[in-house]
């Protein structure tokens, strides 16, 4: 049986042929948006705050921070340059909720996010997670004289050298 809409059908399958080959590269294309790291505490490890990437929700801010370690640092045989820290913080409570961390490898490779979202804790007096919450909350910039890191690798090359000195705010 022939429908009224047959001469339709060779056109509406090179569409479709056409959305199904082009939509993967088309989805390609989209770049990241640049990292904004911002340097908050050094200690044992380097703690660069990602400030484009915070989402708020009133006085709570939902975030990542870039904990690089020393140089050489390895787990097994493989040497890692930190990790990523998912945080959410309530600015007003001074309370911090750790909702994850993802690995990053030497090269940049990242691992996935692992952990789930912890019940939230006041933020301890003088601590890498009360530095990250002044900067966020408070716009609080304790190492200006640091750049802002636009990529990981960038944060590993500054961060690394400042936890070698115990460098102050």
């Amino acid at each position: 049986m022939k429908s009224r809409l047959d001469h339709l059908r060779a056109t509406r399958n090179a569409l479709l042929a056409l959305v199904v080959w082009t939509t993967p590269a088309l989805a390609q294309t989209d770049s990241p948006a640049p990292l904004e790291l911002r340097l908050a505490d050094v200690g044992r490890f380097a703690m660069f705050v990602d400030m484009g990437g915070v989402q708020w929700t009133g006085r709570t801010a939902k975030l990542r921070v870039l904990q690089v370690t020393e140089g050489g640092f390895k787990a097994g045989a493989e040497e890692f340059w930190g990790g990523w820290r998912h945080e959410v913080i309530d600015c007003d409570a001074r309370t911090i909720a750790h909702a994850g961390f993802g690995s990053v490898r030497a090269g940049g490779r990242e691992g996935p996010v692992t952990g789930a979202l912890r019940p939230a804790q006041p933020l301890p007096a003088g601590s890498a997670e009360e530095a990250v919450a002044k900067v966020v909350c408070d716009g609080w910039k304790p190492y200006a004289q640091v750049p802002v890191a636009r990529g990981i690798e960038e944060a590993v090359r500054i961060g690394r050298p400042l936890i070698e000195t115990g460098a102050e705010p």
